[in-house]
C-alpha cells in the first residue's frame, strides 16, 4: 500500500507540473517560433515537447475512458482542398472532397512539364518560379478528364487541351516516342521513373507559357519513397510533390500574412503557397506548426503525421489571377519579419505544414474536424530537398 501511495503521489505531482507547464503552452510557442537562436531556445523546445507529449497521452486515456468521440485538442476544421494535376501548372483544382490514396490527394502532381538534363542524364521539372505564367493557367473537370484553359498568344483567344485522370498504357504508347519505357527524373534529391508524353503538349501552349521549345509532359505511376519525418511503420511514397504528400495550411495563417503585406500584397492568394489541405478555426494564425500527431474525423477516423514547416521560396510572390511575379518580393520580405521560425534555416521563412497520412484510400470533406493528439515544435534535423 506505501509503494502504491508513494508511485501515486509522484504520478500526480509529475501531472501537475506537466499540467502547470502547459499552461504556458502560448507563450513558449512564440519563444520558440522567435528569432532568438540560443542554447536557451533549445531547452525550451525539449521542455515544451516533453510536457506536450505527457499532457497529450493523458488527455488521450482521460477521454478514451470517458467514452469521448474526439481524444485530443480541437484543431480546427477542413476548409477545402486543392489539386494540381500537373506539378507548377493552374492555381489548383478547388473542391470541398476528394479521395486520398497512397501518394497523397489522388492525381494530385501526377504530371510534370520537364527539360532534359544532358549533364545530369536525366529530365528535370520545370518550376513555377521560372515560369510564373503557368500559374494562370485554369484546371477543371470534364468527363474524366482535366481540362486546362489558358490564353493563346497565337490566336489571341482562349484554348484548351486535356488530359486523362487515369493514365493508361494505350495512352502512354499513342502520347510517347518512347513507348512504355520509364525515364529518370531527378527532383532535388530524389530520382523518380516516368512516362515522357512528348507529344501531349502542342506548340502553341510552349509558347504562350514561354516554356523552353524542348519542354515535354511527364507522368510517373509509382513515384518516389517519402521516408524523412515519417512514422517508421508508414510506407508512402509521392510523385511530383516536392517530397511530401501533402501541405496543410490555415486560413487563419493566410489572412495574418496578408494582412501583414498591407496594400501592396493584396493580390497574394492562398493558391500561391500551393497547398493542398486548407483548414480554418484554428487557435491562431500558424498554429498547424505544431500539429505532429492527429486526426482527421469524419466518416472516418484517419491518423496524420506533422512532419516538417515549409520553407517557402518566391513562389508566395507571384500573382496567380496573372501569372505575374511581383519582383518586389512583397510576400517574402513580409514573412521574413517574422517567420522565420526554423532554427536550422534561420534565414528561411516559413508557412504551412507537410503532413503524412497513415492510412490510404479514404475521403477528407469539407467540415471534417481535426483532433490533434500531440503538439511539438519542430526544426529541420534532416532536409529532404537539397
Amino acid at each position: 500500500m506505501g509503494h502504491f501511495a508513494t508511485a501515486l503521489s509522484v504520478f500526480l505531482s509529475i501531472t501537475v507540473a506537466v499540467l502547470t507547464v502547459d499552461c504556458f503552452s502560448l507563450q513558449l510557442e512564440q519563444y520558440v517560433e522567435s528569432y532568438q537562436k540560443t542554447w536557451l531556445r533549445t531547452s525550451v523546445r525539449f521542455l515544451y515537447n516533453v510536457c506536450q507529449r505527457v499532457t497529450g497521452a493523458l488527455l488521450w486515456y482521460c477521454k478514451v475512458l470517458l467514452g469521448m468521440k474526439f481524444r485530443g485538442r480541437y484543431g480546427g476544421t477542413v476548409d477545402y482542398l486543392l489539386i494540381y494535376p500537373i506539378k507548377a501548372v493552374s492555381s489548383g483544382l478547388k473542391v470541398d472532397e476528394w479521395e486520398v490514396n497512397h501518394f497523397g490527394l489522388k492525381h494530385d502532381r501526377q504530371y510534370v512539364i520537364c527539360k532534359y538534363d544532358t549533364k545530369k542524364a536525366c529530365y528535370i521539372p520545370i518550376l513555377l518560379k521560372e515560369v510564373p505564367k503557368l500559374s494562370s493557367v485554369h484546371v477543371s473537370l470534364d468527363n474524366g478528364s482535366f481540362k486546362f484553359e489558358y490564353d493563346s498568344t497565337t490566336t489571341g483567344s482562349r484554348a484548351v487541351f486535356y488530359l486523362p485522370m487515369n493514365v493508361t498504357d494505350d495512352y502512354v504508347e499513342h502520347h510517347s516516342s518512347f513507348g512504355t519505357q520509364l525515364k529518370l527524373i531527378s527532383l532535388w534529391l530524389a530520382t523518380l521513373e516516368g512516362f515522357v508524353l512528348d507529344k501531349v503538349l502542342n506548340p502553341d501552349f510552349i509558347a504562350s507559357m514561354g516554356l523552353p521549345k524542348e519542354a515535354v509532359l511527364v507522368y510517373s505511376p509509382n513515384g518516389k519513397a517519402c521516408k524523412v519525418g515519417a512514422p517508421k511503420d508508414v510506407d508512402r511514397n509521392t510523385l511530383f510533390h516536392d517530397y511530401y504528400p501533402m501541405l496543410m495550411t490555415s486560413q487563419e495563417s493566410y489572412e495574418e500574412v496578408r494582412r501583414n503585406a498591407g496594400e501592396n500584397g493584396k493580390y497574394v492568394r492562398m493558391e500561391a503557397f500551393r497547398p493542398n489541405l486548407i483548414i480554418k478555426d484554428v487557435d491562431k494564425p500558424f498554429a498547424e506548426d505544431f500539429y505532429h500527431k492527429f486526426d482527421i474525423v469524419g466518416n472516418s477516423r484517419i491518423g496524420f503525421t506533422g512532419a516538417l514547416k515549409c520553407i517557402r521560396c518566391t513562389i508566395p510572390n507571384i500573382d496567380v489571377s496573372k501569372g505575374t511575379m511581383d519582383k518586389k518580393g512583397t510576400i517574402s520580405k513580409t514573412m521574413s519579419k517574422y517567420r522565420r521560425v526554423d532554427e536550422a534555416n534561420p534565414y528561411k521563412s516559413c508557412f504551412g505544414m507537410y503532413v503524412i497520412q497513415h492510412e490510404k484510400n479514404f475521403v477528407i470533406r469539407k467540415g471534417d474536424r481535426l483532433d490533434v493528439l500531440q503538439k511539438r515544435a519542430m526544426k529541420m534535423d534532416e532536409n529532404p530537398f537539397y
